[in-house]
C-alpha cells in the first residue's frame, strides 16, 4: 500500500514538473521571454537598413552617389535586410508587419 502511495505521489510530481515541457506553446513562450532584447535590436536595425535604402535611392536620384557605388551599397543593404527579416521570421514573425511596401489588411480595406 505504501509503495502505491509513493508511486502515485512521484507520478503526480513528475507530471507537475514536466507539464510545461509538453505544452504546444511552451517553446514560443520561452522564446518570447528570452528574446525581447534581440527582437528590439532587430526591429531597430531593420528600420535603419530600410532608411538607409531610402536615403541611397534619394542620393542616387540627386547624383550624390555614382551608379557603381549605388549598386554595391544597395547589394550590401539588401543582403542585411534579408538577414534581419529571416531572423525576425525565426522569432515568430511578430515583428515583420510594417516593412516598407507592406500594408496591413486594415490599410487595404480603406
Amino acid at each position: 500500500m505504501e509503495t502505491a502511495v509513493v508511486l502515485l505521489l512521484a507520478a503526480a510530481a513528475a507530471a507537475f514538473v514536466l507539464a510545461p515541457v509538453f505544452r504546444k506553446d511552451a517553446l514560443e513562450e520561452d522564446r518570447s521571454r528570452a528574446l525581447p532584447g534581440e527582437l528590439a535590436d532587430l526591429l531597430a536595425e531593420r528600420e535603419m537598413v530600410f532608411a538607409g535604402l531610402r536615403d541611397l535611392e534619394d542620393d542616387r536620384e540627386t547624383g550624390k552617389v555614382g551608379e557603381q557605388d549605388y549598386r554595391e551599397l544597395r547589394a550590401r543593404l539588401s543582403a542585411r535586410a534579408v538577414e534581419i527579416l529571416k531572423r525576425l521570421a525565426e522569432l515568430g514573425g511578430r515583428a515583420s508587419a510594417g516593412a516598407p511596401g507592406e500594408s496591413s489588411a486594415q490599410d487595404r480595406g480603406r
